[in-house]
């Protein structure tokens, strides 16, 4: 039995997850400890420490599969559409308010 491509899509998201959380601890180490994985869906979270959290994942909006950021925004949230995952470490710094 050969795995499906819904199967083999699932396990594409989760590896780029992985990516994405090994990206964010090489830019900002200090995230190492803080940075919530979602076991089983292509999704981070940082939270803030005031009650909000950077979100990081990857899902359809509009018929688009895509990764996104969702971070506090004054008394919204701002959501991001990076061109790449290697984009995430330096959004994450600036939602965060962190130094490289």
């Amino acid at each position: 039995m050969f795995p499906s491509r819904d199967m083999m899509d699932g396990v594409e998201r989760l590896l780029e997850r992985d990516r994405v959380h090994q990206l964010l601890i090489d830019a900002h180490p200090t995230l190492a400890d803080r940075i919530e994985i979602d076991d089983a869906n292509p999704l981070l979270k940082i939270p803030t420490g005031f009650g909000g959290a950077v979100v990081m994942w990857k899902g359809e909006v509009d018929g688009t599969i895509r990764w996104r950021l969702a971070a506090p925004d004054g008394e919204g949230v701002k959501v991001l559409e990076p061109d790449s995952i290697e984009e995430f470490p330096c959004l994450v710094g600036e939602a965060l308010g962190l130094r490289n």
